[in-house]
């Protein structure tokens, strides 16, 4: 069971729940809003990190990625033996299984029409197949450059905006702001994991937007995405003042950002990734609290 905890990497499911509370407080904001289609919706995020972490670990464990490690990155099963490629290959099988049965659930009780059902199938679909091909198959799109990307898309965009409408039946443009924001800070999770492994990386050939930029542009490349997402909440305040109330967890967004920007050594900037998950959980969920005691 510990095993199974630690492939699950608990430490990265708050993303999940801080874009699933996004969206679904800007449609309470709205009067719209449904516990059951809450639960699924946060069940459904859950299990496909979940799939994605452990495609991730395979993936790179099978590539011999993992191998190269530095000693401050956390154990990954599949690189140390502790678990087997066919165990992995199983509980890849039960990831998507679980992934689907909870989506499939999500639209029964959802009930977004035959047309929002098409859509949500096909972009479910793409998500499980993102979870999965981050590192693993002969084109894995994490090994060139293009995993914030993807997180931006899944862990913003879609994840936002795709539990906005499911609660609404609807979509307005303003929501595309802080589903933007969401996106970039997820993004900056991920940016942070990289640059910690930029030096590893770049032995075993795996191309990482760290890789690419090196570690001094990387840290200016952090601070971009920190500033767009700050701009982007910011500027939903205009249609709900109330929103702003993520304004309280800028002084931790700040000394992150010049912690972060200190730092000398790719190895330690691996010390500010369980700060990044926590304050981009911390400010969607007031984000979220501000919309909600507004409403």
């Amino acid at each position: 069971m510990r095993t199974l905890i630690e492939l699950a990497r608990p430490r990265t499911l708050p993303l999940a729940l801080a874009v699933i509370c996004c969206g679904n407080a800007l449609a309470y904001h709205q009067g719209n809003w449904r516990c059951s289609v809450f639960i699924l919706s946060l069940l459904t995020a859950l299990s496909l990190q979940i799939l994605s972490n452990i495609a991730n670990d395979y993936g790179d464990g099978v590539r011999g990625t993992d191998r190269h490690r530095p000693a401050s990155a956390p154990r990954r099963l599949t690189a140390s033996g502790a678990v087997s490629i066919r165990q992995m290959r199983q509980l890849l099988a039960a990831g998507v299984l679980a992934s689907l049965s909870f989506g499939i659930a999500l639209l029964a009780v959802s009930s977004p029409g035959w047309s929002g059902l098409l859509l949500f199938l096909l972009l479910g679909a793409l998500a499980i197949l993102a979870a999965i091909t981050y590192t693993v198959g002969r084109y894995a799109y994490g090994h060139h450059a293009l995993g914030e990307v993807s997180v931006f898309c899944f862990f913003g965009l879609l994840g936002v905006i795709g539990s906005y409408y499911l609660q609404s039946g609807g979509y307005t443009p303003a929501v595309l702001l802080p589903a933007t924001g969401c996106g970039l800070l997820s993004a900056a999770v991920l940016h942070v994991n990289n640059m910690r492994d930029i030096d590893s990386d770049a032995a075993v050939g795996k191309c990482t937007i760290a890789v690419k930029l090196g570690f001094a542009r990387s840290k200016r490349f952090h601070l971009a995405l920190l500033a767009a997402a700050a701009t982007c909440y910011l500027a939903y305040a205009a249609s709900a003042p109330a929103s702003l109330l993520w304004l309280l967890a800028c002084p931790a967004l700040a000394c992150h950002a010049k912690r972060l920007y200190c730092v000398a050594d790719p190895a330690r900037a691996g010390g500010e990734l369980k700060s990044i998950v926590l304050i981009t959980c911390v400010i969607n969920l007031l984000f979220s609290l501000g919309l909600s005691l507004a409403a």
